[in-house]
């Protein structure tokens, strides 16, 4: 434990003591708000340092987080908060760069793919300069590599190869016993002109010899099969397996790999955006029970469908 993580403990547990919070500041929350209604503990003033524009719908914030801001795990998200027409607008973005490069430069990367009909997205890379200030949350999440996982087959799709760019970054620069296991990435994109990193996957590659790096063209092969699997990743069946990307390519290789007989143990996955509910279809009479109403409905079978 780093001199950093003993002195959050103490202050941490001093809190708790005095308090019953967590921290301070949530403690005297109430009473700041009252001059400052926005203001909320658990946002920290972080400091625009650089924007990089990676593709044509895709660009990187580089944040320089305010000292009390935590390290974190590659592959974890953060909420990030700015103020927008008056109001508070929160979104979650993946930590695109590795804890190994926020421990040697003190920034963090935050990598977002516009989102055509979006109200933040599209208006942050125009609203926010070197300078800016944006609210950051305490790093979370659980979609992060185990140290004693081997070996491990990320499969990616578009945007989602991010926490797998903040993973293979951090085995680059990093001497852990985890960069020794075998590791391969499977990269899904629909042309070749939407695979985002693609030198700096390549130069990981060449630096990991345990690292294979495959980029697939959707457009032309299609996505994840079990014959994409035999051909890259013949191990898939032993390994640790980690799924990003959009929720259909999820939803696709969870069912595929399910029925391949890989362990539900050794399956990961993170959705960006909500997890989808998938719906099965049964026969005969349904109920629907409004629960604010205490009203109810009854479907039959003969119903016409639409």
């Amino acid at each position: 434990m780093t001199s950093d993580n003993i002195l959050r403990t103490g202050q941490s547990w001093l809190a708790r003591q005095i308090t019953n919070h967590t921290s301070f500041g949530a403690y005297f929350e109430p009473l700041i708000q009252l001059l400052l209604p926005q203001w909320r503990s658990d946002r920290l003033r972080s400091k625009i340092v650089s924007i990089r524009q990676e593709s044509h719908d895709m660009y990187s914030l580089v944040i320089k987080p305010h000292r009390r801001w935590h390290n974190f795990t590659a592959g974890q998200h953060l909420e990030l908060t700015v103020e927008k027409d008056g109001a508070w607008m929160s979104r979650f973005f993946t930590i695109s760069s590795s804890p190994a490069h926020f421990k040697k430069s003190g920034l963090i990367e935050l990598s977002i793919q516009i989102q055509e009909k979006g109200k933040i997205t599209p208006w942050l890379a125009e609203a926010l300069h070197p300078g800016s200030i944006v609210n950051l949350s305490q790093a979370q999440g659980e979609f992060c590599l185990s140290e004693h996982e081997s070996p491990v087959l990320m499969v990616a799709g578009g945007s989602g190869i991010t926490p797998f760019r903040a993973m293979l970054q951090q085995l680059s620069l990093t001497a852990s016993e985890t960069a020794k296991s075998s590791k391969t990435l499977m990269y899904y994109a629909r042309s070749s002109e939407h695979f985002l990193f693609k030198q700096e996957l390549l130069k990981y590659a060449e630096q990991l010899p345990s690292l294979q790096v495959h980029f697939i063209d959707s457009a032309e092969h299609g996505f994840l099969s079990a014959q994409h699997l035999e051909r890259y990743s013949e191990n898939f069946k032993t390994s640790h397996i980690y799924l990003c990307g959009p929720a259909n390519m999820i939803l696709h290789g969870r069912k595929l790999l399910t029925s391949l007989k890989v362990s539900g143990q050794r399956l990961h996955y993170e959705f960006f955006g909500p997890e989808p509910i998938e719906l099965e279809q049964t026969s005969g009479a349904k109920s629907i029970l409004f629960k604010r109403s205490n009203k109810q409905i009854s479907t039959q079978e003969s119903a016409p469908k639409t």
